[in-house]
């Protein structure tokens, strides 16, 4: 039999990577030649450098990215301090730019003196990038224009409060507005499809403002605040509406809103949660300070043991613990559950199926995506607020190895994770998207722009997407859930999820049993004459 030949192919380290772990899990050498499109030495090769290569790539926070080779540095000890200077940074939300890793390459190589005429060069840097899987991810203007010498003064100041009040986590709060288009999808799915060159399509602008609220140890969410512009939304007709729902002229939070939240909903909530949890009905609200906050001798309860203070302004992106990837992991998972819905309606066209997706579904998915963070996740995110000057100046002495796992662990990590997803979901919608993390990251921005303001429609605009729809019987329904507990079982879903599914079988079983019942009349046992 004539061997097999090959074409030269070089495999990236992310895929030797994976051959070692076939090889760990049994796979043979011939089937990995095969699957791999390589020679059978290539794959003996890879095993033999089972050490190097594992050691190389475990060593990135990024993956060793779409590197294939293992070069090594002129600078390996100059580029692993930096390396680890700059996790350091990404754990403390320090925004770092190309310029700024070059200065701290030439300082670090002055000290360490490993190499002469070291250059930081564009080159350089690419190589560096390469070499430990760096992205510069998008930074936003709010994070630049942080003072972060105001932070220390008022954390030494909540502290005091705290003690003087004996407050616990479960009594410390923290809320924020963020603006949501919940209908928009990243300009490149537009750009990059076949609908943008047809006639009248135009990207969905419109928005929706919600707050975002928790305690400090994540035991305690706050229903979500959902801010319209339609007063009474026709797609809530007899829909039972999850989240608090308000109305203003230009769907943003306004003073006599958050006002009435606070009294009429933060306060009723919290006193039932302290009430729950048998501890003194007292609490404490961290806000920014934002315009559309009012002042805070009107956000007190009325014996005072619920209040407010306000954070300086120029800290919230350092600190704020909503802004610590609270509102950034919720707008993600509401992301996932758009993409979804706009699979399950039309996949063929993205205008069409946007244009069917109404403010009822959008508060729905609002609540899912609130839904989602857990109370580790949340707690995580209120670490900055109470970290101390010890612990931050102690990280000169921490290992890479140490601050590369606190990052895995970290609800970076699961950001991360959700982008990953998102991005999938955009390539299933359109196959020819080619979106990346860092395009999630600006379209999760939902920055407010004048463009966007006037393509804001009319008062009502956020159901003129609402069609008449064919209704579902009764014993239609009936089917539809024996075929999704039928998927359920198969795919291994939760007894719980599939608890709720057998209930609503039961509920149409029921409903189609009564309405077959009250459709005979005493008349039709009387024949007629």
């Amino acid at each position: 039999m004539a061997s097999m030949s090959y074409k030269r192919k070089c495999l990236k380290l992310s895929e030797k990577v994976k051959i070692i772990e076939e090889v760990s899990l049994g796979a043979g050498v011939t089937q990995l030649a095969k699957k791999y499109g390589v020679s059978k030495a290539t794959i003996c090769k890879i095993k033999r450098m089972k050490r190097q290569l594992l050691q190389r790539t475990c060593n990135t926070f990024g993956g060793p990215g779409n590197r294939r080779t293992l070069k090594n540095a002129k600078a390996p000890k100059m580029e692993n301090s930096l390396y680890k200077w700059f996790l350091q940074q990404r754990e403390n939300h320090v925004p770092i730019s190309g310029e700024i890793l070059k200065e701290r390459a030439k300082l670090l190589n002055q000290k360490l003196k490993e190499t002469e005429n070291f250059v930081a060069s564009d080159g350089w840097l690419q190589r560096f990038k390469g070499r430990y899987g760096i992205r510069l991810l998008f930074i936003s203007g709010e994070k630049l224009s942080a003072q972060p010498q105001l932070v220390q003064p008022f954390k030494e100041k909540l502290i005091k409060i705290i003690k003087e009040l004996d407050l616990r986590m479960e009594q410390i709060y923290n809320a924020d507005e963020s603006g949501l288009y919940w209908k928009m999808l990243p300009e490149k799915t537009y750009a990059a499809s076949y609908e943008k060159s047809a006639p009248g399509i135009k990207t969905e602008k419109q928005r929706i403002t919600f707050l975002a609220c928790t305690n400090a140890n994540g035991s305690h969410k706050i229903k979500p605040l959902v801010i319209g512009k339609a007063q009474n939304p026709r797609s809530f007709k007899n829909f039972k509406v999850p989240v608090d729902y308000d109305c203003s002229k230009t769907a943003w939070m306004t003073s006599g809103i958050f006002l009435k939240w606070f009294h009429k909903r933060f306060v009723p909530q919290v006193k039932n949660f302290l009430k729950e949890q048998k501890l003194p009905i007292k609490a404490l609200l961290l806000l920014d300070n934002a315009p559309c906050h009012p002042p805070e001798q009107q956000l007190r309860s009325r014996d005072g043991s619920i209040f407010v203070m306000y954070m300086p302004p120029n800290v919230t992106s350092i600190i704020q613990p909503m802004d610590q990837n609270i509102i950034r992991l919720t707008k993600l998972y509401y992301r996932k559950f758009l993409l979804s819905s706009v699979l399950s309606k039309n996949p063929q066209n993205i205008s069409d199926a946007l244009k069917k997706v109404t403010l009822r579904e959008a508060v729905t998915d609002v609540h899912m995506a609130w839904s989602e963070l857990n109370q580790e996740t949340i707690a995580k995110c209120w670490n900055k607020l109470f970290s101390t000057n010890d612990e931050d100046n102690e990280e000169e002495n921490v290992p890479l190895s140490v601050i590369r796992e606190r990052l895995l662990s970290s609800v970076d990590s699961i950001v991360n994770s959700a982008s990953l997803d998102v991005v999938n979901l955009l390539k299933v919608v359109n196959p020819n998207t080619v979106c990346t993390s860092a395009d999630i990251n600006i379209w999760n921005e939902d920055k407010l722009t004048n463009d966007a303001t006037k393509d804001e429609n009319s008062e009502n605009d956020e159901d003129d997407s609402i069609e008449a729809k064919s209704l579902v019987t009764d014993a239609q329904a009936v089917h539809i859930f024996n075929e999704a507990l039928d998927w359920a079982e198969r795919k291994e879903v939760s007894y719980a999820d599939i608890l709720v599914l057998r209930k609503l079988r039961a509920q149409a079983l029921e409903d189609n049993a009564n309405r077959k019942f009250t459709q005979t009349k005493i008349a039709d046992y009387f024949s007629s004459n």
